[in-house]
């Protein structure tokens, strides 16, 4: 592994950064590490003069942080933990709290300031927020979901003194339909710089010809010249691949006029490059470094992918020139327990379960994620359809961005394009999402801007936004959709699959994918991605369940003479949306058991319909699959029918109760790899036999489990680093002797953590709250938990156990270094 001299300046002045004790000694540097040691305080500041003086009503955080989830004070039939049920628009984002808060945090001034960029760099703040620097208003951004950043110098005091930095945050309630967090939920950066430096995201790497022989780069350094005089500018750069090998490029130089920028651009060709796909994702670096008057002044490294894409109705869409058809998930951007703070641990683990469970591409809906998250995407694997708005003119939700898109859009819609484009993950860009004028002639021109702004900083990649039915727009049909499509080079269809093959006929040379897509009609829809070129993808809606939109995926029970249909949303005390294919733990949902099948993860899986009370129905909402579980635990239903299902690609299937055989069922394609079966109840051992010209080939087990006796604790890491961002997930079971899950258990479990780390969260899947995500008691659901801990920095052994009335403890541990 290289470690650059720029990788180990950084990493020095990350850590002499992180107090204010310490002051920054190199003439510049970038992106040191500006998240520990907040203090924060809930509710408005009104005088801002004393908000260094008192610590009392503060307490100390580390970002990124997510103060929507905090309990409230008070405690009592409408609190619950941070839920509230009397929340205005609470069900739009699972009753977490809104408000006003603050951040402050002391700063010494480097030596030198004069002369000197200062710069806070924010991946993201929830919703609207201001900068305050020694009490002057520094800065304000308004969308929570793009990273900006603030210049502080003009408003430092001088070299060696304390500054005090202060961050109002604002969720102003009712300005979303799903749950958004609050506060500094992303990381944030510092980077102190000359007058002369490359400008924010600044350096911009593409490979315009790509193929297994060779690749050319091109390079391009937008520099900033601060000063009141010209001055000459060159960039030299190393490349470094996958195997450390390394080729270096310069630039010419360049004069850069009296508070201008210019640009340089160096050129070169790599020969067998390693290609990045989805299954090797091959990333190599660019070092550059700024040189003013032949004088080194900035340095800039960034990462970037080898890999070229084309489309086509013909070829379909083509990564490195094959085809590439899209398993893909459409994913809000929270990280469940933890609320929507993007630590960059839990952004790496949610893309890793989803390329875990067969997942290529995920549509970011319906904004831009956090870098952690695409750097995720990078290392291991996966595409990404990098969307902005949710929303133009026309609002959702009355306090939401439509009150200011026309001021802000152009800049937001580039800051997701300057930040994201060096990414190779990142393969289209969106901007938009059933927007309600997405149609209409002034839609159409907002479209048209927002693909032009989107081009004007990066035209190798398609664009798109999501096209639905105009329930919105009542008295249109879907023919007016053409106006929407006008403008985009890949359309984006939600929920509208029926409408591919016509529209291919009066489009023949539209580009399609279906941008949202509902869970109930996977084969159906799957079916047309293998068959037509034209539609390169399938996104379900949802690949992970989320918070807020409660409970969009449910069934409810009926007599079954009753014409009634269910509800949209679910009230109080339903927080999650519960419609994902993979729950907020990590874990799969049924859902996600018939989509192994019909991707080829697996070729046989086993669930158990719920059973339905005599007399009633189930029905289901578009986003719900149907009642099931992977386990044979009746307890109550003994004797009484009970509907099994197996999910298998196999021709035929066996089906045996405690060794007798129940049936036989062969499977075709009108069947869409489901086998149906009914009996009786009964305990024992449940077994599916997958077989294949009348031969067994592989079968599956649900065995009644009984009570459990003891907890099971499992780290997915044995070992963390002793960093305040580092995090380990503990997956909590109730077993029974044998090990095995006790499904039908929801105990309550008592958390202990000793040792380098604190309780970040614990809780479990279920669309239900149970009071706080953050106190050392939750409940299990369908015998299974988690316990998510945080490092405090230091190293050591950490020690988590868990207990429970009635069953053994359990215990593990961990090392922290």
């Amino acid at each position: 592994m290289i470690i650059s001299k720029f990788k180990l300046l950084i990493l020095f002045l990350a850590i002499a950064l992180s107090s204010c004790d310490r002051e920054a000694t190199s003439s510049y540097f970038r992106d040191a590490d500006f998240n520990a040691n907040w203090l924060f305080h809930m509710g408005d500041i009104h005088d801002l003069s004393a908000a260094g003086e008192d610590d009392s009503g503060w307490i100390t955080v580390h970002l990124p942080h997510d103060w929507s989830i905090i309990d409230y004070a008070v405690q009592d039939s409408l609190h619950k933990g941070p839920f509230y049920k009397n929340l205005p628009g609470g069900v739009d984002v699972g009753y977490l709290r809104n408000g006003t808060a603050w951040y402050r945090k002391e700063f010494i001034s480097p030596n030198v300031v004069e002369g000197k960029q200062i710069i806070l760099g924010f991946d993201g703040v929830q919703s609207q927020m201001e900068l305050w620097v020694n009490g002057i208003l520094t800065g304000e951004h308004i969308y929570g979901y793009t990273p900006f950043q603030f210049d502080i110098a003009p408003a430092l005091k001088g070299p060696g003194e304390k500054n005090l930095i202060l961050v109002k945050t604002v969720n102003p309630g009712e300005n979303s339909r799903w749950f958004a967090g609050a506060g500094i939920y992303r990381p944030v950066t510092l980077s102190v710089l000359q007058s002369v430096a490359i400008a924010p995201w600044g350096v911009y790497v593409t490979t315009p010809d790509v193929s297994a022989r060779q690749a050319s780069i091109s390079i391009e350094i937008e520099v900033s010249n601060r000063q009141d005089s010209e001055v000459e500018v060159s960039g030299e750069i190393l490349i470094s691949s996958p195997d450390h090998q390394q080729m270096k490029l310069s630039t010419i130089a360049v004069t850069v006029g009296a508070n201008s920028l210019a640009t340089l651009i160096a050129s070169g060709t790599i020969e067998e490059p390693s290609l990045w796909n989805i299954n090797q994702a091959h990333l190599y670096s660019a070092e550059v470094a700024l040189l003013a008057n032949g004088k080194t002044v900035d340095s800039y490294e960034t990462s970037f992918g080898i890999r070229s894409i084309a489309y086509s109705v013909e070829d379909g869409f083509l990564l490195n020139g094959e085809e590439l058809l899209m398993k893909g998930a459409c994913m809000h951007h929270d990280n469940g327990l933890l609320g929507a703070a993007a630590v960059p641990d839990a952004e790496y683990r949610r893309v890793q379960r989803m390329k875990e469970n067969g997942y290529n591409a995920i549509r970011t809906s319906h904004n831009p994620p956090s870098e952690s998250f695409l750097n995720a995407c990078d290392e291991i694997g996966v595409v990404v359809i990098d969307e902005s708005f949710d929303h133009w003119i026309l609002p959702k939700r009355p306090n939401d961005y439509s009150n200011y898109f026309e001021e802000w859009h152009i800049r937001d819609v580039q800051a997701m394009v300057y930040r994201d484009r060096n990414h190779p993950s990142v393969v289209m860009w969106s901007f938009g999402n059933e927007v309600q004028e997405r149609a209409d002639p002034e839609g159409i021109e907002i479209g048209k801007t927002l693909a032009n702004a989107i081009k004007e900083l990066d035209d190798t990649r398609p664009v798109t936004q999501a096209v639905c039915l105009f329930w919105d727009n009542p008295g249109k049909d879907w023919d007016y959709s053409e106006g929407a499509f006008s403008m985009l080079d890949i359309g984006g269809y939600n929920y509208q699959f029926l409408n591919y093959e016509s529209d291919h006929l009066k489009f023949p040379g539209r580009m399609m994918y279906g941008s949202e897509t509902f869970p109930q009609y996977a084969w159906e829809n799957w079916e047309l991605v293998k068959r037509l070129p034209y539609v390169m993808g399938d996104f379900v809606w949802t690949g992970m369940d989320y918070i807020g939109e409660s409970g969009i995926g449910h069934h409810d029970l009926f007599d079954k003479q009753d014409k009634a249909q269910g509800s949209f949303l679910k009230p109080w005390p339903w927080y999650l949306a519960w419609c994902g294919d993979i729950d907020i733990l990590g874990n799969k949902k049924p859902q996600s058991h018939y989509r192994d099948i019909l991707w080829g993860e697996s070729k046989l899986e086993v669930l158990v319909s719920t059973p339905i009370p005599e007399g009633k129905e189930s029905r289901l909402s578009y986003w719900w699959w149907y009642d099931e579980e992977n386990h044979w635990d009746w307890e109550g239903h003994e004797g009484k029918l009970i509907q099994v299902k197996v999910y298998t690609s196999y021709s035929e299937v066996k089906l045996e109760l405690n060794g007798t055989e129940v049936g036989v069922s062969r499977i075709d394609s009108l069947d869409k790899f489901v086998a149906h079966f009914e009996l009786p109840s009964k305990p024992g051992e449940l077994k599916a036999i997958g077989m294949q010209e009348a031969k067994e080939m592989e079968s599956v087990v649900l065995k009644t489990v009984g009570p459990a006796t003891h907890l099971i604790l499992d780290s997915e890491k044995t070992t963390i680093t002793a960093h305040k961002n580092s995090l380990a997930f503990i997956n909590v079971q109730a077993a029974n002797q044998e090990g095995l899950v006790a499904a039908t258990n929801d105990a309550e479990v008592k958390v202990k953590v000793s040792g380098p780390a604190l309780l970040q969260a614990a809780g479990n899947a279920g669309p239900v709250h149970q009071g706080s995500l953050t106190d050392n008691t939750f409940s299990l659901f369908r015998g299974k938990g988690m316990v998510i801990v945080r490092s405090n920095g230091e190293p050591g052994t950490i020690t988590v156990e868990l207990s429970s009335l009635g069953l053994e403890p359990g215990r593990v541990t961990l090392e922290s270094n």
